[in-house]
């Protein structure tokens, strides 16, 4: 870059304390908003100096790495290569004009910052499967949610039961579509805090985030319990301390067949009291406009939807080497109705005889101690969530089999109301320190109160033929840690493991049919888990990683109480299935990768290869008349192959991404559902995708801009019932969109599934009439929209 363009730079706040080089360039790279390659830094002095004030990237750098040994080259505007400085016999001359020796580390554009293991690092020389889809990506691709983040992100699929009802799966390990008592396969987290249980991911709208981290695979060590495929982990974008800003977003969307659809949200940061303190807000409403009718009950476009919600954080520095974060986040997701159609009749029709709203309220507060000693680093988190989950089916079709003869109307109330409170304490090495090390602790205490309620005639006077109140009560303990050695200069082991207690206690009563059999049931169980990992990376030159993993997961077990009047409960050897109590499961996942780049670093590749063994396979499943239960399943494995890449230069970026999966059931239990050589469900032998993104400067500030990205699913089946369960899958799905932008405003038209695809993304809706027809999920009809932005 000329010396008289980097003058004219825009400046940035910068407050970055004395701390070890590595840390403090990533901390310029997270406040600059661009991408360094650190690699060179391992050969210079490991201390950084300190950097308070504004200044642009040329000044900032230079003051940062003077008398380090250490120098850079600026690439581009984003794009930083930290080079080690030439001896002082020789001239100097501008840092741009300075050319890398052979043996210096390339400029890796992807070296995104990544927090998900619970250090700061870069996901590109972490020898793990990552992913980071940066905030810029995400409002780029308008990817507001986990349905099109699993797009974008290999390995990743999410269920299309309706907003707010989905659940994610990583890897190829599927328990099922449906959402009951077995813990989430995937840990969805918000920072530093876990959002769900057993509920379905509660679908934040990604608004105002600074990325969203894929960790695939187990990842037990760390998270515990609920990680067995892996890590969906959304970094929102922190207050900032030294600059006020704020943005308006709005957009309008029109669907063909359906109804129109919009979007408004806002941002405002509020630096306070000298740049020590400093508030961030975020509100938003999103409205997406019906397109299924239901011609059973005459209405059209039945699955309109609202998703409103508001985050608040607040930052204080409270000292160079200390900050205190806190935060309010609140998010509403009402749905009319669901979003599934039924076969033999027109597209985008079905034909109920009751309405299937669904509500996901979702509640978290958080304060978080973040500090640095001499000897390291602590952090402390706590945290208070509430997640409700109200969902209504219609049970029309079980009402026979459970009242014995009565026919008409029904509906199934579920309630699922659950609130936790978490503690969550981190310890970690120094940056200047050889050897990187990691212990932890956590704590959870939750509760979750479930009701089913079954009515005849729902939209009446009614009468329950149906009726359990069920009360849960976890409490976990868990001491953790993990600790890197490096072998030789090249070859680093890393070995960790996780310690945890869990205990659950149930309570039932359990009316079928009022006012005739009650039934009761209290239970407790405890389960203690050691979760290993260990980790071989081999680096043999800046560019190339190599890595070979073994890491455990794991799910603790629990009670099946649902049941209509006269339901027996079993055991092992003691009668038929659903048992009384399942137990948990455990999967040790196998991987070996690699990722490697050329082009000085412009073109990034990664793969891994992968084997999962999966022991007492937890699912959830459906009684004969659509009451749930958790079973389990007998064993099951996966294989499969990653493949990303990356290209990017200038304004240019290109990406694409595979995913090979060989999921099945290798044995089945005893009266357990399905085959033994059956496909675990719902999971895509196939998926991939591709995306660019490009800009072109015009003139007098003015960008343009072009986005498009296409994913294939390949087919799957529904249950592990492999030649009964519904087939879906095989469809494309796209968008485009093009944007004119300045620094202050952007105007942007969009286009979804701009073929009109009609592929099936999820064959299931309701569990009362599976089976009895074909059900179909279809994707959003053609939708085309603007939006417009004003930043201040």
């Amino acid at each position: 870059m000329p010396a008289a363009s980097q003058a004219a730079a825009p400046k940035v706040a910068f407050k970055i304390p004395t701390t070890g080089l590595k840390a403090a360039l990533v901390t310029f790279a997270i406040q600059a908003k661009v991408s360094i390659s650190t690699g060179a830094a391992a050969n210079c002095r490991p201390t950084g100096n300190p950097l308070v004030g504004r200044f642009n990237l040329s000044d900032g750098l230079t003051r940062l790495l003077a008398g380090t040994g250490c120098s850079f080259r600026i690439i581009d505007p984003q794009t930083i290569e930290i080079v080690r400085a030439p001896p002082r016999t020789q001239p100097l001359h501008p840092p741009q004009a300075r050319v890398s020796p052979p043996d210096t580390a390339p400029v890796l554009v992807n070296e995104l910052v990544v927090t998900a293991t619970k250090r700061t690092a870069s996901a590109g020389r972490l020898p793990y499967s990552v992913s980071v889809i940066s905030g810029e990506t995400i409002e780029g691709a308008d990817a507001r949610g986990a349905s099109e983040i699993a797009l974008m992100s290999p390995a990743v699929t999410v269920t299309n039961l309706g907003p707010g009802r989905n659940k994610i799966f990583i890897r190829g390990l599927s328990d099922g579509p449906l959402t009951g008592r077995a813990q989430s396969m995937v840990s969805v987290q918000l920072d530093d805090v876990r959002l769900t249980y057993n509920a379905p991911d509660p679908d934040l709208r990604l608004v105002d985030v600074e990325r969203v981290e894929i960790l695939r695979g187990p990842q037990g060590s760390l998270y515990g319990a609920g990680s067995m495929g892996g890590v969906f982990r959304i970094v929102t974008k922190a207050p900032d301390l030294e600059q006020s800003a704020g943005w308006l977003f709005t957009s309008a969307a029109t669907t063909q067949g359906g109804d129109a659809s919009s979007v408004v949200e806002g941002m405002v940061n509020m630096p306070l009291i000298g740049g020590r303190l400093a508030v961030r807000a975020v509100a938003y409403k999103e409205t997406d406009g019906g397109y299924i009718d239901d011609v059973g009950l005459a209405v059209t476009n039945v699955n309109h939807s609202v998703r409103k919600g508001w985050r608040v954080q607040a930052r204080a520095r409270l000292t160079d080497n200390w900050r205190l974060d806190a935060g309010l986040t609140d998010q509403r997701n009402d749905s009319d109705d669901t979003q599934y159609a039924q076969g033999g009749l027109e597209p985008f029709t079905r034909a109920n005889q009751v309405r299937e709203p669904h509500d996901n309220d979702f509640t978290q507060a958080f304060v978080s101690l973040d500090g640095r000693f001499d000897w390291g680093r602590l952090k402390w988190t706590s945290a208070l969530v509430r997640h409700e989950v109200i969902s209504r089916y219609d049970a029309s079709r079980a009402l026979p089999a459970i009242t014995g003869g009565a026919v008409g109307a029904a509906a199934l109330d579920d309630d699922n109301r659950i609130e936790s409170v978490i503690h969550e304490l981190t310890l970690t090495s120094p940056d200047t320190s050889k050897v990187d090390w990691l212990a932890g602790l956590f704590v959870a205490q939750g509760e979750q109160d479930v009701r089913l309620l079954l009515s005849a005639s729902p939209s009446g006077p009614g009468s329950v033929v149906y009726d359990e109140t069920r009360i849960d009560k976890q409490d976990e303990l868990a001491i953790y840690g993990e600790l890197t050695w490096p072998l030789s200069r090249s070859l680093d082991f890393t070995f960790g493991g996780r310690v945890a207690r869990t205990r659950i206690a149930a309570q039932a009563v359990v009316l079928s049919p009022a006012p005739g059999a009650r039934a009761t049931f209290s239970g407790k169980l405890a389960d203690t888990r050691w979760a290993p990992k260990a980790v071989l990376a081999f680096h043999p030159t800046a560019r190339t990683l190599f890595y070979l993993q073994a890491a455990e997961g794991y799910r603790s077990g629990g009670f099946n109480t649902s049941g209509a009047n006269g339901q027996v409960f079993g055991g092992p050897g003691s009668g038929p299935r659903p048992y009384r109590k399942f137990e948990g499961d455990e999967l040790w996942s196998y991987e070996a990768g690699a990722k490697t780049s050329w082009l000085e670093g412009r073109l990034v590749a990664r793969a891994a290869l992968f084997q999962a063994k999966w022991v007492n396979v937890q699912a959830d499943e459906f009684l004969g008349v659509g009451l749930p239960y958790t079973d389990n399943l007998g064993r099951g494995r996966n294989m499969g192959l990653e493949l990303e890449a990356i290209y990017v230069t200038g304004r240019l970026h290109l990406g694409a991404q595979l995913t090979l999966n060989d999921p099945e059931r290798t044995w089945a239990a005893a009266e357990a559902a399905g085959p033994s050589d059956g496909p675990l469900d719902g999971v895509p032998r196939f998926s991939g995708g591709v995306e660019i993104h490009y800009e072109h400067p015009l003139k007098d500030g003015l960008t343009s801009a072009f986005d498009a990205r296409y994913a294939y699913v390949g087919p799957s089946r529904l249950t592990f019932h492999a030649v009964a369960a519904p087939s879906m899958g095989d469809y494309g799905a796209g968008r485009a969109a093009a944007a004119l932008y300045t620094d202050r405003w952007r105007v942007s038209v969009f286009v979804d599934n701009p073929a009109n695809s009609r592929g099936d993304t999820f064959a299931y809706g309701n569990p009362f009439a599976q089976g009895a027809t074909r059900q179909i999920t279809p994707q959003r009809p053609i939708t085309v929209g603007m939006g417009l932005e004003l930043r201040f």
